[in-house]
C-alpha cells in the first residue's frame, strides 16, 4: 500500500531569519532577543516546530509572519532555540508544536496578505489537517496561520500542496 501524498504542508520561520537571530540579530522591532532557559514546557521552536528541550537557552523574539507591514501584519512573541537547530521539513504530518498545543486558532489570508474575516476559528490540534483542507476549499484563501489559543502567537503557516 502506497503511502497518499499529503495535501497541505506545515512552514516554519525561514532558515534565514532563523540564523540571523541566533547569531545575534535583532527582531521585528530592532531588540536583541531576550534569553530565558526552558523549563521543558510550552517552548516550542517556531524554526523546527519541536518543543525546545528542559535546561536549553530559549531566544524570545518579536516576529511578522508576513512579506510586509501593513494593517493585518502582526507581530508577536515567538520562540527559538538559542544555538542552530535544523528547520522543519513538511512531509504533510502535523509538526510536534501544534500536535502538542491541543487547541489550536487556525485563520484564513488571502493573496494579498490579509485575513479573510470569518475563518478564523478554534479547533482540537487533531482536526488541524481536515479544517485546513476544508478551508482551502474557498478560493480566496491563499495560505493559513496556525497559532496559539492562549496567547495568539504564531506557530507555524500552512499552505496547499
Amino acid at each position: 500500500m502506497s503511502a497518499q501524498k499529503p495535501n497541505i504542508k506545515f512552514i516554519a520561520i525561514p532558515t534565514e531569519h532563523a540564523r540571523h537571530i541566533q547569531s545575534g540579530g535583532n527582531d521585528e522591532n530592532n531588540f536583541a532577543p531576550e534569553k530565558v532557559i526552558s523549563d521543558g514546557e510550552g517552548f516550542p521552536c517556531r524554526h523546527c516546530l519541536k518543543g525546545i528541550e528542559k535546561g536549553e537557552e530559549v531566544l524570545v523574539i518579536s516576529y511578522r509572519p508576513f512579506p510586509e507591514k501593513q494593517p493585518y501584519a502582526e507581530s508577536g512573541p515567538i520562540f527559538l532555540h538559542s544555538k542552530a537547530c535544523e528547520a522543519h521539513h513538511s512531509n504533510g504530518q502535523v509538526p510536534d508544536n501544534i500536535k502538542s498545543q491541543g487547541v489550536t486558532l487556525i485563520r484564513g489570508y488571502n493573496s494579498d496578505n490579509r485575513i479573510v474575516y470569518g475563518t478564523g476559528k478554534t479547533i482540537k490540534s487533531s482536526e488541524i489537517e481536515a479544517e485546513a483542507l476544508k478551508m482551502f476549499e474557498a478560493d480566496n484563501i491563499a495560505y493559513i496561520h496556525a497559532r496559539s489559543t492562549t496567547n495568539n502567537c504564531f506557530t507555524c503557516r500552512i499552505e496547499r500542496v
